[in-house]
C-alpha cells in the first residue's frame, strides 16, 4: 500500500490540532514525515496513516464501504444564519472565509517582513555612501598643512 502524504496544514485540520502541535510531533518522531523541496527551502509532508494512528482518527476513506442498497445515513445539519439580504450563511462558508482571512494575514506579514528587510538594506547602503562621501571630502587640506 503506497504511503499518502499530506501537508502540515491539512494534518492540523484533520486532527483538530494546531500546526505547532503537528510540528512538535514530527520533531519528536511521533509522526511519519518527509521533506518536500521548494524554491524557498523545504516543507514537511505528514504521513496520513501515522496521523490517524497517533490521534486515533478514522477517515471517511478508511471506513468500510456501504453497499448502495443500504439506506444512506442522514448528514448532520449545518448551522445556518440568515444575513440582512435574506441569504443563508453556513458554518462551512464561515470556515472557508476564516481560511481566506488567515491566508491574507499571513501574506501581509510576509510582505511586511520583506518590506522591512528592503528598508534595512537601503539604510545600510545609505550609510556606506555617506562614509564614502566623508572619505572623499577629507583630503581638502593642503599637503603642507599636515605639519601645522
Amino acid at each position: 500500500m503506497p504511503k499518502k502524504f499530506i501537508s502540515i496544514q491539512d494534518a492540523s485540520e484533520i486532527s483538530n490540532k494546531s500546526i505547532q502541535t503537528i510540528r512538535r510531533a514530527i520533531k519528536s518522531k511521533k509522526l511519519g514525515s518527509r521533506k518536500q523541496r521548494t524554491p524557498q527551502g523545504f516543507n514537511y509532508m505528514v504521513e496520513k496513516e501515522s496521523l490517524c494512528t497517533l490521534y486515533r482518527i478514522k477517515l471517511k476513506e478508511d471506513a468500510p464501504k456501504v453497499e448502495a442498497s443500504a439506506p444512506k445515513a442522514t448528514a448532520i445539519p449545518h448551522k445556518e444564519v440568515k444575513n440582512k439580504d435574506g441569504e443563508y450563511i453556513t458554518t462551512d462558508d464561515f470556515r472557508q472565509f476564516t481560511k481566506v482571512l488567515d491566508k491574507m494575514v499571513n501574506q501581509h506579514t510576509d510582505e511586511r517582513q520583506n518590506f522591512l528587510r528592503l528598508v534595512n538594506t537601503l539604510q545600510d547602503k545609505i550609510f556606506v555612501l555617506e562614509n564614502q562621501m566623508n572619505l572623499l571630502r577629507e583630503p581638502q587640506k593642503r599637503w603642507y598643512q599636515v605639519w601645522k
